[in-house]
């Protein structure tokens, strides 16, 4: 239960006191701070047991009260510890995580449950030498020497390099034209099951795509996942010199 103080103008609990004075609510010059620390000290004589917690909040707020007092009486004062940093609330939140914790490691000290850091890193002692499993001799020393003679004998035949033909897109553009001028219909599948690698294939995509894109040629698909048909453009470009280097 907090301490409740009686002064001029107020009533109630220390820190409400303070942030009423910081929120300029109530005048610290009406403030006697001396009577504050009067009433404190009559009730840590009355109480029968009074915390280090209880204790540590009054005395940060009453610094706090002096200080803005001070500063009443000496505008030219500042403090920056004072000044800068959280506000009371988040202090008094801080130090009672704090109360907390040093409870915590207390019981657990209290319990044995205590460790150490490493000074220095672990370090295995690593003995060097050989040392050759049991019934190893000279016979099965010879005998994995051969093994491993074995494995360096040289390859004979060399390996031959293959030198794959390269197919362009541009060539691929011209052999899908003049297929389609000559055969009118064709799908997609029959041009990409005749390429020979990946790289050849996706060149077929790629000159698909560019016709399409320059209307020499037309797509469509009936149902979803069905082969793509492929056909010449009706209204294909008359002008445009693009498809003179098809032909």
């Amino acid at each position: 239960m907090p301490v409740l103080f009686q002064v001029a103008q107020f009533e109630g609990p220390l820190d409400l006191l303070l942030q009423l004075v910081e929120q300029q609510k109530l005048d610290i010059s009406q403030v006697s701070l001396a009577t504050v620390a009067d009433q404190f000290v009559a009730y840590v004589h009355t109480s029968k047991q009074i915390s280090l917690e209880e204790m540590a909040d009054f005395l940060v707020i009453a610094s706090k009260l002096v200080y803005l007092k001070s500063k009443l009486l000496l505008p030219e004062l500042s403090v920056q510890e004072m000044e800068e940093g959280p506000d009371l609330e988040m202090q008094l939140r801080t130090y009672k995580a704090f109360v907390g914790a040093s409870k915590m490691i207390d019981d657990l000290w209290k319990q044995g449950m205590q460790s150490f850091p490493r000074v220095k890193p672990l370090m295995l002692k690593v003995e060097i030498g050989f040392r050759p499993p049991q019934d190893f001799g000279v016979v099965q020393m010879h005998e994995l020497m051969l093994r491993v003679i074995a494995r360096l004998v040289p390859q004979k035949v060399l390996p031959q390099a293959v030198i794959q033909r390269i197919v362009t897109v541009q060539e691929k553009i011209g052999l899908l034209y003049r297929h389609i001028r000559a055969q009118a219909k064709a799908t997609f599948t029959t041009f990409i099951g005749s390429a020979a690698s990946k790289q050849e294939a996706v060149a077929t995509f790629l000159a698909l795509l560019e016709l399409v894109k320059q209307r020499f040629l037309v797509v469509s698909q009936d149902q979803l996942f069905q082969d793509i048909a492929i056909e010449a453009h009706p209204e294909p470009p008359t002008t445009d010199p693009f498809a003179e280097s098809f032909v």
